[in-house]
């Protein structure tokens, strides 16, 4: 599991009040852990923080090393629970954390990698990505920061389902093994449901 470092500071501001820190260039958020007596409200510097979400699949399966400063700098450990965005700027706006402990299983959500060409689509298939993530159980330090499936040998009709997946040893998949994850279709296969959609209304007129 990939780990990066980030400073944060303890913040007493809440609500309207929070833009002003935004405009300063930090980002609030908020800390949550079993462990903790209380949630801790958090900021952290904007730069840092989106130089890591730019080069680490938006900071999924990362353990973040938060460097606490509240007079005394303290470490707390934790996985990217939430990333809010603005909604027209697009600009992050608010992170949310789970303070984890290195000893005890977590579940965490991980994204799928398709790697290769798929055979069937040379010869006029269609492919079809239904599931683009998965949930895993494991020890912080096994997580992977992503799953890859080779596609190259789907042909038309073939599936690739979650119970294919081929984990690290420590990791258990929790998404249900029928779950499919990509699929190759033919056109027709795929204009079908369109064609039943307009009998049904041709019918019913």
């Amino acid at each position: 599991m990939e780990q990066v470092e980030l400073n944060a500071f303890v913040r007493d501001v809440k609500g309207k009040k929070v833009k002003r820190l935004r405009a300063e260039g930090y980002i609030p958020g908020i800390l949550y852990g079993k462990h903790l007596e209380e949630p801790v409200c958090l900021v952290v510097p904007e730069k840092e923080l989106v130089k890591i979400l730019t080069s680490t699949e938006g900071g999924r399966g990362i353990l973040f090393t938060l460097n606490i400063q509240n007079g005394e700098v303290r470490k707390e450990y934790a996985i990217l629970q939430d990333v809010q965005f603005h909604p027209t700027k697009l600009n992050v706006i608010h992170v949310d954390w789970h303070g984890i402990s290195l000893e005890e299983e977590i579940e965490a959500t991980i994204p799928i990698l398709l790697k290769g060409e798929a055979v069937g689509t040379k010869v006029g298939g269609i492919l079809e990505t239904v599931l683009d993530e998965v949930d895993v159980r494991c020890l912080p330090m096994n997580l992977p920061p992503h799953i890859e499936v080779d596609i190259s040998n789907l042909n038309i009709g073939d599936s690739i389902h979650v119970r294919d997946l081929v984990v690290p040893e420590g990791v258990t998949i929790v998404t249900p093994g029928e779950e499919v994850i990509v699929t190759v279709v033919t056109p027709e296969a795929e204009e079908a449901p369109a064609e039943e959609a307009q009998a049904q209304e041709e019918t019913q007129e």
